[in-house]
C-alpha cells in the first residue's frame, strides 16, 4: 500500500533512534521499505509472508533466523490499517528482549498511518473542494457547466439555496522567507479547522483556500440574516488575527462578502462583490478589517471602479486642459476635497489646512477652466467623476512605465 511507503523510512529513523532498537517494515509483498540498516531496503523478506498469512506475531530465534535466508532475530508482527494486514513490523535483537517494544510501536506506527491518511484525504477534498470553487467563481469563463454539477454531487454540495461569498486575506502569509517557514508550521488542515469553527454553521457552507493569501466561505444563508453578516465577520477578523499572531505571523487580517444569491451564477456573483470590496477597502480604507460590498463607504469608490475608461473619452479635451494647466495638481485635489465634503468651502478648507479664500480662489479657477457652476452638485458629481477616474488611470499609467 502506497501509504505504508511513503512513511515507513521516516516511522523507522523516528522509533528506532528514540526506543534504541533496530527496527524494519516490509509492504504486503515481503519487499523491506523501511529500515535503520539501510543496506536491507528493497531487499526480499520472505518469512514476511508467514505473519501476514497467520495474522500474528512470529519469533524468530537466533537458531531460527540462522536457517533463514535475509532473516535476523526478533519478532515481527502484522500492521493493520482499516482492518487489514498491509505490512510487516520487524523489531531486530534478542526476543525476550524485544518483545516489550512490540505493541508499542506497532500502535505507533498504525496511529502514523492514520495520521497520514487523514492528513492525504484533507489535502484531496481540499484540492477537490478548491477545484470546484475556482470553476464557479470564474463561472463566465465556463461554457459547460455540467462540469459544476458533477462537482456538486461528488461533494454532496446544493445550490439551491441562497449563499453570501466572504472572502478572507491574510497577506502575511506571502511577504517573506521567515513567514514562509513560520507558516509551514501551521498545517493547512489548523488553519481550515480554525475558520470553519469561525464561519461554518454546518456542513453546507463551503470553505477553501483560493489563493496563497486568500480564502472563500461559501456560506449558506437568507437574506434578513444579512445584517448579522457584518457583526460575525469583524468578530472572526479578531480571532483570527489573534489565532495568526498564536503562530508569530503578524498581520492585518481583512475580511470582505458580498450579497447572497442562490444558484452557481449568484454565488459567482457575490464572489466578484466581495472581491470589489476587498480591493477597494485595502486601497481605500487600510484602517477598517471588514468590507461590505453595500457600505456606503465602499460603493462609490466601487462604481468608480466599474465606469469604463471609455467613458472618459467624453471629456478628453477638458481632462487634457485641467492636466496642462501650472496648477493641475493643485486644482484637482481641491475640487475633490470640496466634493468629498459635502461641497461645504469652510469645511474642505480646513481638511486641506488652507484658507477659506484659498479654496474659494482655486474653486474659481476651476469655474473659469470648464464654465462649471461648482454650487450646482449635478455639475460637480459629473466632473468629480472625471477627475477621479483619470487620476486612477494617470496612475496606473504611471506604475506600468516603471
Amino acid at each position: 500500500m502506497k501509504i505504508l511507503e511513503q512513511v515507513a523510512q521516516s516511522i523507522v529513523e523516528q522509533t528506532s533512534s528514540l526506543l534504541g532498537v533496530s527496527m524494519s517494515i516490509t509492504d504486503s509483498e515481503g519487499l523491506i521499505i523501511g529500515c535503520d540498516r539501510k543496506e536491507r531496503i528493497g531487499t526480499l523478506h520472505r518469512v514476511s509472508a508467514q505473519v501476514i498469512r497467520e495474522g500474528r506475531e512470529v519469533i524468530f530465534t537466533n537458531e531460527k533466523a540462522k536457517a533463514l535466508e535475509n532473516v535476523l532475530p526478533g519478532i515481527a508482527a502484522p500492521i493493520r490499517f482499516h482492518h487489514q494486514i498491509i505490512g510487516v513490523l520487524g523489531i531486530i535483537g534478542e526476543p525476550s528482549e524485544v518483545k516489550k517494544y512490540v505493541n508499542i510501536v506497532r500502535n505507533h506506527v498504525e496511529m502514523m498511518l492514520q495520521e497520514n491518511f487523514r492528513t492525504e484525504s484533507f489535502f484531496l477534498e481540499m484540492k477537490t473542494t478548491e477545484l470546484f470553487v475556482q470553476h464557479l467563481i470564474h463561472l463566465d469563463e465556463w461554457q459547460n457547466h455540467g462540469e459544476l454539477e458533477n462537482y456538486c454531487e461528488m461533494l454532496g454540495y446544493q445550490f439551491d439555496q441562497p449563499r453570501a461569498c466572504i472572502l478572507i486575506h491574510l497577506p502575511s502569509l506571502v511577504r517573506t522567507k521567515t513567514e514562509a517557514k513560520q507558516f509551514a508550521k501551521l498545517s493547512q488542515l489548523e488553519l481550515k479547522n480554525f475558520i470553519c469553527h469561525l464561519f461554518q454553521g454546518s456542513l453546507d457552507d463551503i470553505v477553501c483556500p483560493i489563493s496563497r493569501d486568500q480564502w472563500v466561505v461559501l456560506k449558506q444563508m437568507e437574506e434578513q440574516d444579512m445584517g448579522k453578516l457584518g457583526e460575525l465577520c469583524g468578530q472572526s477578523a479578531r480571532k483570527l488575527a489573534l489565532f495568526m499572531n498564536r503562530h508569530h505571523l503578524h498581520c492585518k487580517v481583512s475580511i470582505s462578502y458580498g450579497k447572497c444569491y442562490k444558484g452557481f451564477a449568484g454565488a459567482s456573483r457575490s464572489y466578484r462583490q466581495a472581491q470589489k470590496a476587498l480591493m477597494i477597502g485595502l486601497e481605500k480604507r487600510r484602517e477598517d478589517a471588514v468590507y461590505s460590498f453595500d457600505s456606503w463607504t465602499i460603493l462609490p469608490d466601487i462604481f468608480l471602479e466599474e465606469i469604463d475608461l471609455s467613458f472618459l473619452e467624453l471629456f478628453t479635451d477638458d481632462i487634457q486642459k485641467i492636466w496642462a494647466h501650472p496648477e493641475a495638481e493643485v486644482l484637482v485635489e481641491t475640487f475633490i476635497a470640496y466634493c468629498e465634503n459635502n461641497m461645504n468651502v469652510s469645511r474642505a478648507a480646513r481638511n486641506l489646512y488652507v484658507h477659506r479664500n484659498t479654496l474659494i480662489y482655486r474653486l474659481n479657477k476651476i469655474n473659469e477652466l470648464f464654465q462649471i457652476d461648482t454650487q450646482s452638485f449635478e455639475q460637480c458629481h459629473i466632473l468629480y467623476v472625471v477627475l477621479k477616474k483619470s487620476m486612477k488611470d494617470k496612475v496606473y499609467k504611471k506604475q506600468m512605465n516603471h
